[in-house]
């Protein structure tokens, strides 16, 4: 894949390449001390984001002169949750990075080889701009989500004035760290580009790699569209029995290749998928119950606050609906595939094709490539709606137990019933 243009895949492809993610997975980059520049650069920002990340998680282990709120620690331990996230999800990157770099090979448009499937590459380019379109979107969308906790910060020192000087002033993710109020106060500006610093990292792990997944599912889904209507369709057009037998067997390569990058994207993103899922869904519970607890408390808290929370609640669920949604759909993708081939015209073959396409469908049947959560629950939309439903009643126990506002009309509502 050296020189590689973007019109070749079927994914956003110039979106990899300007963010530098590509770069760290391509063997004939630019190396220093023949290692990848941009691999040994992403290490060294991880050592120094996570040096960043134990200096501050010191303070909890002295003796401060102020103390936390109840909400500040919630966002204190989403923030070191998704911290967490960032360095598995790259350290699992980094540790397969040749079945990476290969399985970018299932989104090229001649990844197929056999002539039935290359009649049906426009699905491919359909697919490729609507990939475009989304991930672009997503990547505004998300991108816009995290400058607000870069940003807020700098609006409410430029607008408001400190009330008490022995307070902190607010901090993009008001980390613990161990100095005084004085000190901190004074050197702000050097803890606010500390903050920077994990923040930009925790925006680039948590949007590009999420980019990418996403526009494999699509590239998968869309290559899974081609073999149904090859499938489908195959054998209605002449009738030479040899030639059909032949041509059914280099789309059987083709569909071969394919379940085997599928495999290598399943070995990868599963533990990626699972622990993301998991983690997203405990995230989105604390956000959205300190979202809560600061729309109902009697204390004044900043609108952006609000806005910052709220909108980091609408990302998540959003992220976690991509997730299951495009697992699902390629899972749905698999099975209509096995199913279009029995809708080819197979009664006018001879013995030869027919033992063929019964081997076939029993190889197919055996595949069973999905990701599942346990042995009963698969990622698709269902567990996204058991996650919402799950999430909705978890945070409603949370605040009737800490909120006594809740607590009093629950009471209410028991009697008025």
């Amino acid at each position: 894949m050296h020189e590689l243009k973007a019109e070749e895949f079927a994914i956003n492809f110039e979106l990899m390449k300007r963010s530098r993610f590509y770069h760290i997975f391509n063997p004939n980059g630019s190396k220093i001390f023949n290692y990848n520049a941009y691999r040994l650069l992403l290490i060294i920002l991880l050592v120094l984001v996570n040096g960043i990340v134990v200096y501050s998680s010191l303070g909890f282990f002295v003796k401060m002169e102020d103390t936390l709120s109840y909400i500040d620690s919630s966002v204190i331990i989403f923030v070191m949750i998704n911290i967490f996230l960032c360095n598995w999800r790259f350290s699992v990157f980094l540790y397969n990075v040749k079945i990476i770099y290969d399985v970018f090979n299932v989104s090229r448009f001649d990844f197929f080889k056999s002539k039935h499937c290359c009649k049906n590459i426009n699905v491919l380019c359909g697919h490729r701009d609507k990939t475009i379109k989304i991930t672009n979107y997503f990547f505004v969308f998300s991108s816009t989500v995290m400058s607000q906790w870069v940003l807020f910060p700098l609006v409410l020192i430029a607008f408001t004035t400190p009330e008490d000087e022995n307070i902190r002033q607010q901090n993009i993710m008001n980390l613990r760290y161990p100095v005084s109020t004085h000190t901190y106060n004074q050197y702000y500006y050097i803890f606010y580009l500390m903050e920077v610093i994990v923040a930009i990292f925790t925006m680039y792990s948590m949007i590009i790699p999420d980019i990418l997944l996403m526009s494999w599912c699509w590239a998968i889904i869309a290559q899974q569209e081609i073999l149904t209507q090859t499938f489908k369709y195959f054998g209605h057009e002449d009738n030479s029995q040899t030639v059909h037998y032949e041509d059914f067997k280099s789309i059987l390569v083709d569909q071969i290749q394919l379940n085997l990058k599928i495999k290598s994207f399943y070995s990868v993103v599963r533990p990626v998928v699972l622990t993301y899922v998991a983690i997203l869904s405990t995230c989105f519970i604390i956000v959205t119950y300190v979202l809560i607890v600061v729309c109902l408390s009697k204390e004044s808290h900043s609108v952006l606050n609000i806005i910052k929370l709220g909108s980091s609640a609408l990302y998540m669920c959003l992220d976690l609906f991509l997730y299951c949604y495009l697992f699902d759909s390629m899972n749905i993708k698999l099975q209509s595939v096995n199913t279009s081939i029995y809708s080819c015209n197979w009664t006018k073959m001879d013995i030869k094709f027919k033992k063929l396409l019964f081997l076939t469908m029993q190889m197919n049947n055996a595949n069973n490539l999905m990701i599942k959560a346990s042995p009963k629950k698969i990622v698709n939309q269902q567990l996204f709606a058991n996650i919402i439903s799950m999430s909705y009643n978890i945070v409603s126990v949370m605040l009737k137990t800490t909120n006594p506002k809740l607590q009093t009309i629950n009471k209410l509502d028991n009697t008025i019933i």
